[in-house]
């Protein structure tokens, strides 16, 4: 019994709990549902991080734990269970409100809410001290790299200017490019380390890759997967590798959203990146490359191209001293150390290289001998051959094809730091061979061009300061002349600009002695394979008279600025000759019949005191070019020897005598100007004609020329040649003949000196004209003025000069109504003016928007140079120069303030009565130099003395002796 009575009385008190229980679970169901809520919300933050943890653990090669594994797919199952019952539970009408549900569904629901909660709460108490089995040496974003310190202000500019570039996020791929050992890498690599020192966690991760000249996507996996310790399997084909690579970068990228840099050094040609597996397109990746070639920055389509420069003088040196070490401060040793350093030309692989061969040397003897040998041409040491000619050399072997390679070798045969004529060039490059010679002179131009181009982009030669012309750097050329040396096959042999003790090779084929004072030729040995001969700049008069027999082959013959005197009977043997150049020759006054040389392309005459035109010149009917530019005594022309020119295309007689118009009674036994008309292949035209009544039937065939330099003067005139397209010279001529409307209409470049009929000058239809300069001409008072003008007057121009128009009131008159009217103007300089009161009137100013240039000298008259209208501020958004010169009255250069962004420069000489500048701190941060003299300097008048201040380390004065010369030339 009193077990029975036991026995209920445990079953009630279960029941009780139980119950109990229930209505506990009843009662904080509301409150469960928020707990849930939360701790769900927590739990899927701890996954978060907990993966982040096993992705970082992958990364580096560890393998995750297994509760880990385990505890991350409970959580994934607790998440997938609790997201709908939480759902349910949003729903307005699934609340418990004792109505809707019985007793035991509301009781099901609560307990249901409960036990997720316990659950979530055990997975949320879960800890990992670590995701895998041991701690792996985590990956360092940046690694120091061992590198020499950077030399020279230039150097470390470039670094910082690169460093900004790489900062920038609309810069997603990086071009560093210039010659073979001027230190792309080493720049880069100092970067590399300033970013580590600075801002270590700028980037994700920096990854180098060694770029081998023959590309290998599997050796730059290879680095990639070393960086990232990613273990390379033995089957991984480059397909697989990508993949694997892309997972492991875009991994690192979700887990601490920060960028990837990847440097590529020494990039020969386009690298397909996404091969690689790198996301190049993602905004995630940065790429900086280095190259020595522009077109590899072209085709890996980089957003900034980076060119370095050759060192400075002065940082050449430092780089040399630190290279030489304390024996260059003992006697004897600077005058051959400067020689030598400025003989690399500031290319830093060879200043090094030079340098450390000659550390602690202390004999004077060895640095002269070694500067010796160095300008020569010839390798010093074999180590000097090693680390400066061989790595050199892998630019000359990697040029994509043999043409190239020979047009390369071809400029060493001009002296070291020779400015090279283009055309000229060319002109060699078509005759040899190296292009083909059947098209017109435009295509092969425009070929040789293109050579050209290709050989600057990688970095082999240069564009030099003067226009139309090339250099090659002196290190180059000497890896030239050593590279010929062992390409027999294209015979090169050079020895300019030395004293002549080589004789060439019976297997040389381009042959240069340019300047090696040479007074006598010997006669030549057997060399039939010779096809370019350079004897230019040699004090020769005379060739022995069998010195062509043996050289039949010869297609290229140079023998300008030489003394002889006339050329010997064996010249006629040059059955095969292309280019004769005998520009200079100021002995040589006649010339033997050219009939033989039938191939001949290019006949070069100019600067020569020849009288007449050689015999047999019709003969030449292959001839493309012909120069008797500067032939001030050239008096005959045969009658028909022009005409019978039919493959002529360029002619140029500027600065000749010879004169196309006879006069009426004069001999009829010299070419005329209808001689010219008949060459249906001219298409360059360079000349000087009494009269435009000449021109009066040439209408449509001046149209055809694609280029022409027309000087039109009744007396034998010299003007400075320019380069432009279409060039027309008026000098003493009526501008309102007939003749000359088609002739203005087809002109690019227009020069008027001491004409007549300005004034009735209609403009209008000179839309084609770039330049104008209007000289002497008394009859101008106003350019454009507002009766005669239109919206649409000069249209294209570019550059406007006007000098010495004595009557000249002003430039523009009146309000022009908008339109393009001077739109396109650049520079205007005006000369000795002296009614003129202003330069660039209010009316102007609203037009002008892209001038870059303004030069006023002796206007005696002038107050002011831009006008205002009234207006506080004027704005030239593009101006970058203005001088003003001897103007005695000039007060100020513009009323108020104006708004120049990108002003450089200000010149101003005797003009003192110019007390003020328009212009402030905050619009100067482009100003480069203020000119001028000091007594000017000192009497100008500013805002307050910090302005003052901030200009003066922006003034130059004028040297001591330059005011001088100004005051006496006053």
């Amino acid at each position: 019994m009193d077990a029975i009575t036991s026995a209920v009385i445990e079953g009630a008190k279960s029941i009780f709990k139980l119950s109990l229980s229930g209505i506990k679970t009843l009662s904080k169901y509301e409150e469960n549902i928020c707990e849930l809520q939360e701790e769900i919300s927590y739990l899927r933050n701890k996954k978060i991080l907990i993966e982040e943890e096993v992705s970082i653990a992958i990364m580096d090669g560890k393998t995750p734990k297994q509760q880990v594994t385990e505890w991350l797919r409970k959580v994934s199952r607790a998440e997938d269970a609790v997201r709908p019952l939480l759902q349910m539970l949003q729903m307005p009408d699934q609340h418990i409100d004792g109505k809707s549900f019985k007793m035991l569904q509301q009781y099901q629901q609560a307990w249901r809410v409960a036990n997720k909660l316990e659950h979530v709460k055990e997975l949320n108490s879960t800890y990992f001290e670590t995701v895998s089995p041991e701690k792996s040496s985590p990956i360092k974003a940046m690694e120091e790299m061992q590198v020499s310190s950077l030399v020279g202000q230039q150097a470390t500019s470039d670094m910082m200017k690169l460093l900004e570039i790489l900062k920038s996020d609309d810069n997603k791929r990086i071009g560093v490019w210039g010659k073979g050992g001027i230190g792309k890498t080493t720049s880069v690599k100092n970067l590399i380390n300033h970013l580590c020192n600075s801002s270590p966690n700028f980037f994700n991760i920096v990854i180098w890759v060694q770029v081998s000249r023959d590309l290998n996507l599997s050796m730059i996996q290879t680095q990639i997967a070393k960086r990232l310790h990613l273990k390379v399997e033995a089957g991984d084909t480059t397909h697989s590798l990508a993949n694997r690579i892309l997972r492991r970068l875009k991994m690192r990228v979700e887990a601490t959203r920060r960028k990837i840099l990847l440097v590529l050094d020494d990039v020969w040609e386009k690298i397909d990146l996404d091969g690689v597996g790198i996301p190049s397109r993602d905004s995630c990746c940065k790429i900086l490359l280095t190259t020595r070639s522009f077109d590899v920055c072209r085709g890996m389509s980089v957003d900034v191209s980076f060119q370095l420069n050759l060192m400075s003088e002065d940082d050449a040196w430092n780089l040399f001293v630190q290279s030489v070490g304390s024996v260059l401060y003992l006697d004897g040793i600077q005058s051959p150390a400067r020689k030598i350093v400025a003989s690399c030309r500031g290319l830093p692989l060879a200043i090094k290289t030079l340098g450390k061969s000659l550390r602690d040397t202390p004999q004077t003897a060895i640095w002269r001998n070694t500067y010796l040998r160095w300008r020569c041409s010839s390798p010093l040491f074999k180590n000097i051959e090693k680390e400066v000619f061989r790595p050199l050399a892998a630019s000359y072997h990697f040029l994509p094809s043999k043409i190239l390679q020979q047009c390369f070798l071809f400029c060493s045969l001009y002296p070291a730091s020779f400015s090279i004529n283009v055309v000229e060039l060319i002109q060699c490059w078509v005759s040899d061979g190296l292009i083909h010679e059947n098209q017109t002179v435009e295509e092969a131009f425009n070929c040789g061009v293109a050579l050209i181009e290709r050989l600057k982009d990688s970095c082999l030669l240069d564009q030099d300061g003067g226009q139309g012309t090339v250099k090659m750097h002196d290190v180059f050329r000497d890896l030239a002349i050593l590279l010929s040396q062992n390409e027999e096959l294209f015979g090169f042999h050079c020895q300019s600009s030395l004293p002549f003790n080589q004789m060439p090779k019976e297997s040389s084929r381009r042959v240069s002695l340019i300047g090696c004072k040479i007074y006598r030729l010997q006669e030549y040995p057997v060399y039939s394979n010779i096809t370019v001969l350079f004897l230019q700049g040699n004090p020769i008069k005379i060739i022995p008279d069998d010195y062509f027999l043996n050289l039949k082959s010869l297609r290229v013959l140079n023998l300008s600025k030489t003394e002889i005197t006339s050329l010997p009977s064996s010249f006629l043997c040059l059955v095969e000759l292309r280019s004769l150049y005998l520009r200079g020759c100021f002995s040589l006054t006649k010339l033997p019949s050219l009939e033989p040389l039938c191939k001949l392309l290019i006949l070069d005459l100019s600067s020569t005191p020849i009288r007449e035109l050689p015999e047999g010149l019709g003969s030449l009917c292959r001839l493309r070019e012909l120069n008797l530019s500067y032939t001030r005594l050239l008096k005959k022309i045969a009658s028909g020897s022009i005409s019978r020119l039919s493959s002529l295309e360029t002619l140029d007689m500027s600065f000749s005598a010879y004169n196309w118009n006879p006069k009426m009674g004069s001999c009829h036994q010299n070419a005329t100007f209808d001689e010219l008309l008949s060459l249906e292949h001219l298409s360059v035209l360079k000349i000087r004609l009494d009269s435009v009544e000449y021109l009066a039937s040439a209408s449509s065939w001046i149209k055809k020329l694609r280029k022409f330099d027309i000087q039109i003067s009744p007396n034998d005139s010299s003007y400075d040649a320019q380069s432009n397209e279409k060039r027309l010279v008026l000098r003493g001529v009526d501008l309102l003949q007939e003749h000359l409307q088609s002739l203005l209409h087809n002109t690019t470049s227009l020069s008027l000196l001491t004409c007549e009929g300005m004034a009735q000058r209609h403009w209008l239809s000179l839309s084609s004209l770039m330049s104008l300069t209007i000289s002497n001409c008394s009859g101008i008072r106003i350019l454009i003025s507002q009766e005669k003008s239109s919206h649409a007057m000069f249209p294209n121009l570019q550059h406007l000069v006007l000098d010495h128009l004595k009557n000249l009131e002003t430039i523009v008159e009146g309000i022009l109504s908008r339109g393009i009217c001077l739109s396109n103007l650049k520079t205007i300089q005006v000369l000795d003016c002296p009614k003129l009161k202003g330069t660039v009137s209010y009316a102007m100013l609203r037009h002008v928007k892209k001038l870059e240039e303004i030069k006023v000298s002796g206007c005696e008259n002038m107050c002011r140079v831009i006008e205002s209208g009234g207006q506080k501020k004027k704005n030239l958004p593009v101006l970058r120069v203005i001088e003003v010169k001897n103007m005695v009255k000039l007060r100020t250069i513009c009323d108020g303030m104006w708004v120049c962004p990108v002003l450089q420069q200000i010149e101003v000489s005797h003009c003192f009565e110019l007390k003020k500048l328009p212009i402030s701190v905050g619009d100067s941060c482009s100003l480069k130099e203020i000119r001028g003299d000091v007594k000017w300097w000192n009497n100008l008048i500013w805002e307050n003395h910090d302005d003052k201040s901030f200009f003066l380390k922006h003034f130059q004065a004028y040297p001591r002796e330059d005011c001088l010369k100004r005051q006496k030339y006053k």
